[in-house]
């Protein structure tokens, strides 16, 4: 049965309902000699659900048409063509299986004295009561669904906050909490004409005027301009005016003049609480499920009142989805787009009585945006993962209400299903096989924190089926990167990696949207490394002691070797220079040294000349070329990076136009990893994707461009203490035209430590000093290090 059909079947069940009160509470004041009327449409009172429709300000109580006898006790009111038709349907609000009830506006169909005029003010939540009234005055004692539009909209939210046993549902179309600043100006002018038209004895003239300004409001910008932008100079007025006077005049002849100037005000009265706090204590009382419905374009109800509608609803704990009704009319949408609207309550399944048990579809959560989805996918639950799961617990409300985000994971692949891993996880689906979470539609991005080589395939699975990835894996993408990467444009797929480089230090992100170039960058990319040398140089520990230091913390693995001998740095570094100079080069193609030759008492003499000691992952320009290295180097006590210890990891960038940046945070421990994913979730989450780079061809200065320049060394001496040996060291260097800058020294029970700065020299110098010291007697180690300028 067509819309219209069931409209007319119900016409011949039209009735009115007149309902007389001597003295009614409303709004804080008594109203004497009401006469509240309405329609009714359907089964009678007490035979089947009931809907309450209320439009908007002039909306007549004949959403769905017929004809019937004006009531000569409500006075002015007589059916005419129905306004919603296309709501009438079997699986929206059927009229054979419903009773719809409709009240009259205040002096327009209902009246209270002095002489049937409104004669005073209410708000939004008056006329929510004086609806209740006439409720209960026709004996209606079944929680209504109560469908409301505009002025109706905000109604039917007082009247669910007012009279919640009465609501058990609400539909609340471009309506919201409050008006906004732009709506209330523009009806204090449309009130302001028609004051001045009864002013001045033209009330018709006030009113044609009003509803032509809003006129502008109801309809949408580019809908006006598609109709009447065209210039038409031959003509005395636009096009448009024709059209303003047509609803203008019949605004004029057919609207009670009080009413409107009631109602109106009534809409800029609306104020549910003087705070935000009193307005949540309000919502906490409704109880009735709350379908919001609102359009980008509308100008009087903007959309970011619906969102702030549904956002406090969910923040007090009620039942609310907010739904989007795409449109050019504005405004008028919930008129002019009938059918679409039809179509969208059908999707939000209010009206289906035997769907109340299944969860209906929605955006769910708090936020200033409707509620995004993202469903996780997540390879591997040790320490990363559990951390990630911990930090979107905790996170969930702040997420959603910046960002618009909710992140669920849906589902985890570990190696073990049966190991415990703690309450979070505990009622997310496993598997053993990562390449079930590519597959599975109810996974929109795979989140892989599991580490090692074999998640290769995994990666490049869900890249190449287009489905998005965070990784941590620094084992995979020191590897093969460039080769992700290519596969990553290709697909247009997102891949995101911030925890690979440098655990909570943004740098990735930074460098992905970066305005200016990037000519040098320097890192303490080893937040274990980091620790290790600040026991060394604070506390002396030796290597030893302070690697099972770390590894009592979590800081350091069982094995260590990828840390301390600089492995993990290099895959980091690899990523970094990828993503800002697009040039590819592995760990294996560049100097990488670690710090398994450092001393507490390197620390110490570097101190004593001015400087720490500091493992630096470095990428530099070099002409056409670049400069790749991981090495210790001693740095002056003033560099920003000097200052960084115990596990923090720092970046240091000089950039071209915008000059020296640097950006510090942790680089180790299980959530500062776990916040990095997070971070990356939500700029997937906001389409903040930048594409990698196409690996260029680059140069590495020392594999075909000649080796690094000649930097000042430090260099330490460690050998039995005996006569002369200060001596015979500086005069073997001064025989090579090296020049020593500054020395200090250290006594340890039988052994002699010193420390020299030189002049800068190459690498093949350097050599050359190892192999001559090397020859001398008692000498047990000696130690050479970069100085960075």
């Amino acid at each position: 049965m067509s819309p219209s059909s069931s409209a007319a079947n119900a016409s011949s069940s039209l009735r009115q309902r007149v309902v007389k009160r001597e003295r009614v509470s409303v709004d804080g004041r008594v109203l004497e000699n009401m006469t509240l009327a309405g329609w009714i449409y359907g089964p009678e009172l007490g035979t089947a659900p009931v809907v309450v429709v209320v439009g908007g300000i002039t909306a007549s109580p004949f959403p769905f048409g017929a004809s019937a006898e004006p009531a000569e006790s409500a006075g002015a009111t007589t059916p005419t063509s129905g306004w919603w038709s296309s709501l009438a349907a079997p699986d929206l609000i059927d009229l054979r299986r419903t009773t719809v009830l409709c009240p009259c506006w205040p002096g327009n169909g209902s009246t209270w004295s002095p002489g049937g005029e409104p004669g005073t003010a209410l708000s939004v939540l008056g006329l929510a009561d004086l609806v209740a009234a006439w409720l209960e005055g026709i004996g209606c004692d079944t929680p209504v669904t109560f469908v409301g539009a505009s002025l109706g909209g905000m109604v039917g939210v007082a009247f669910a906050l007012r009279h919640p046993d009465r609501c058990a549902r609400l539909v609340a179309i471009s309506a919201g909490l409050r008006p906004d600043g732009w709506g209330t100006a523009t009806r204090h002018l449309q009130r302001e004409l028609v004051r001045d038209g009864i002013r001045n004895g033209d009330v018709a003239t006030g009113m044609i005027r009003a509803r032509q300004l809003g006129m502008l409001t109801y309809r949408g910008r580019g809908e006006l301009d598609t109709r009447f932008g065209k210039l038409m100079p031959e003509l005395d007025r636009p096009p448009v005016a024709a059209y303003l006077d047509h609803h203008g005049q019949r605004f004029a002849e057919s609207f009670p003049v009080d009413t409107f100037l009631l109602l109106s005000e009534a809409i800029d009265r609306c104020q549910f609480g003087a705070t935000a706090r009193e307005v949540r204590a309000a919502l906490e009382r409704i109880r009735a499920e709350v379908v919001v419905v609102g359009v980008p374009g509308d100008m009087l109800f903007p959309w970011a009142l619906q969102v702030e509608l549904h956002r406090e609803l969910q923040a007090v704990g009620a039942t609310s989805s907010l739904w989007k009704l795409e449109s050019e009319f504005g405004h008028d949408a919930f008129l002019a787009e009938q059918p679409r609207l039809a179509d969208l309550l059908r999707e939000t399944r209010i009206f289906d009585d035997t769907a109340v048990p299944a969860p209906r579809p929605r955006f769910e959560g708090v936020g200033r945006e409707p509620l995004r989805r993202i469903r996780v996918g997540m390879v591997g639950c040790g320490t990363v993962g559990g951390g990630l799961l911990e930090m979107i617990e905790r996170q969930r409300e702040a997420v959603a209400d910046r960002y618009g985000v909710e992140l669920q994971v849906t589902r985890i692949a570990v190696r073990d299903p049966a190991k415990s891993r703690g309450p979070l996880a505990a009622d997310i689906p496993i598997t053993k096989r990562p390449l079930e979470l590519v597959s599975d539609p109810e996974v929109d991005v795979l989140v892989e924190v599991a580490g090692g080589s074999a998640m290769e395939e995994v990666l490049r699975a869900a890249l190449a089926a287009g489905k998005p990835v965070v990784t941590a894996n620094k084992a995979v993408l020191a590897a093969k990167l460039a080769e992700l990467s290519v596969l990553a444009t290709r697909t247009e797929t997102p891949l995101y990696c911030e925890a690979a480089a440098a655990a909570a230090v943004p740098i990735i992100r930074h460098l992905s949207h970066r305005a200016d170039e990037v000519d040098g960058m320097w890192g303490i990319l080893n937040g274990t490394c980091n620790y290790i040398i600040t026991r060394m140089e604070q506390d002396e520990l030796s290597l030893e002691q302070a690697i099972a230091k770390a590894q009592a913390l979590g800081y350091a693995e069982a094995d260590p070797s990828a840390d301390i001998d600089g492995h993990d740095a290099a895959a980091k570094l690899s990523i970094l220079a990828y993503r800002a100079f697009g040039a590819w080069f592995r760990p294996g193609e560049f100097p990488v040294r670690g710090i398994r030759e450092l001393d507490p008492v390197d620390c110490d003499l570097a101190e004593a000349m001015g400087f720490r000691v500091r493992i630096i992952a470095r990428a530099e320009r070099a002409g056409e070329a670049l400069d790749l290295a991981v090495e210790p180097v001693l740095l002056p006590e003033w560099h920003l990076l000097a200052s960084v210890e115990e596990e923090y990891n720092a970046v240091y960038l000089r950039c071209r136009a915008s000059g020296d940046l640097s950006l510090f945070g942790k680089g180790a421990g299980a959530l500062p990893t776990a916040t990095a994913v997070l971070g990356d979730l939500i700029a997937l989450a906001q389409e903040n994707s930048v594409p990698w780079p196409t690996p260029q061809p680059t140069r590495l200065l020392g594999a075909q461009t000649g080796s690094p320049p000649a930097r000042r060394r430090y260099l330490r001496v460690t050998a039995e203490a005996h006569v002369g040996l200060t001596r015979r060291v500086e005069g073997m260097l001064r025989r090579l035209g090296v020049t020593v800058q500054n020395r200090a020294s250290r006594g340890a029970a039988d052994l002699l430590h010193l420390g020299f700065l030189t002049s800068p020299c190459d690498e093949a110098r350097v050599k050359e000093i190892a192999a001559l010291l090397s020859g001398f007697g008692r000498v047990r180690q000696t130690v050479s290090l970069a100085i960075a300028e």
